[in-house]
């Protein structure tokens, strides 16, 4: 029940994330977006097709300029897995995993070592 409440939580809180950049990010993010999302449908860590969103690998409040490449994005979800939240940001919407990359394919390759996989991230997250 407390993990289900929890989940619940977190999709709240990162629908008002999303909603935010809307207002906050490039005129043409609503676009690149799209178009990753087109182009990248499952989530790197999971493969769940369920609440997806874009995640920048190099923090956007660090690298700005690096807003739209689609080199500096990847697909992750919000789905019962929270491979946004748990590996794209180590735990923490205000920080970043600098190793997304290999923890999205160790989470994706061995999903009974998924939990090792979260605390790996949350140990390596860095506060932006």
């Amino acid at each position: 029940m407390f993990e289900t409440l929890r989940h619940r939580y977190r999709q709240a809180v990162s629908r008002r994330r999303e909603a935010k950049k809307r207002t906050t990010r490039s005129p043409q993010w609503a676009h690149v977006e799209k178009l990753h999302l087109a182009l990248h449908p499952f989530c790197a860590g999971c493969g769940s097709q369920l609440h997806l969103q874009v995640h920048h690998k190099s923090p956007y409040r660090l690298h700005p300029e690096r807003e739209l490449d689609p080199t500096n994005l990847i697909t992750l979800c919000l789905d019962t897995n929270e491979c946004h939240l748990r590996i794209g940001h180590g735990d923490n919407f205000k920080a970043y995993n600098p190793n997304v990359i290999a923890d999205c394919a160790a989470s994706f390759a061995s999903p009974n070592q998924r939990k090792v996989i979260w605390a790996r991230a949350k140990a390596a997250r860095l506060i932006v």
